[in-house]
């Protein structure tokens, strides 16, 4: 009975560790430098908006740790939702990026024309540390999801954006994104 108790003790941490997401590279970068610069480019984004006024900007970022001069490129992503009337960060490390790009030119571009038969879908994920980004065809319509992993201990998850209007506006993103490289 003890050793039925503790396998299942067992698993049961292991299944939670797992289904914990990790915090990127930069925002351990971040913490544990005493003094930090964070240099932001917020002219040069890539911005999506819902239709019900949420918003998403990408933008490339340079933080600096004042005290040792290390230095460290990264995307940052501030995602603005209705429910809860919030702004968060996330920042998706230098070691990511080029995965990012791989993804959107290997899988989401070249499918932005794809139209799925009926009652099929067609459904592309990338996953970061602390961002899901998800690009379904469902028939002719077309969305974008983009979803903060819970990397933090805010009491409110799944922060989701989504839009179907803005689909077209990816490549923008892969801009932004080779800008970093």
């Amino acid at each position: 009975m003890k050793n039925i108790l503790l396998t299942i003790l067992f698993l049961s941490f292991t299944v939670i560790s797992i289904g914990q997401n990790i915090e990127s590279s930069t925002r351990k970068f971040i913490n544990e430098a005493q003094f930090t610069r964070i240099n932001r480019w917020w002219g040069t984004k890539a911005e999506f908006k819902s239709g019900i006024g949420e918003t998403v900007e990408f933008y490339p970022i340079e933080v600096i740790n004042l005290k040792t001069g290390e230095k460290r490129k990264a995307l940052q992503l501030d995602i603005t939702i209705k429910q809860p009337n919030e702004v968060k960060t996330a920042w998706i490390g230098l070691e990511e990026i080029n995965e990012f790009i791989r993804f959107i030119e290997d899988y989401v571009i070249p499918n932005l024309e794809l139209q799925a038969h009926k009652d099929t879908s067609s459904e592309f994920v990338f996953k970061a540390n602390e961002m899901t980004l998800s690009y379904i065809i469902y028939e002719k319509r077309k969305r974008l999801t983009i979803k903060l992993n819970s990397y933090d201990d805010s009491p409110y998850y799944n922060y989701k954006f989504w839009t179907e209007t803005q689909v077209d506006e990816i490549p923008g993103l892969l801009e932004i994104l080779k800008l970093i490289k």
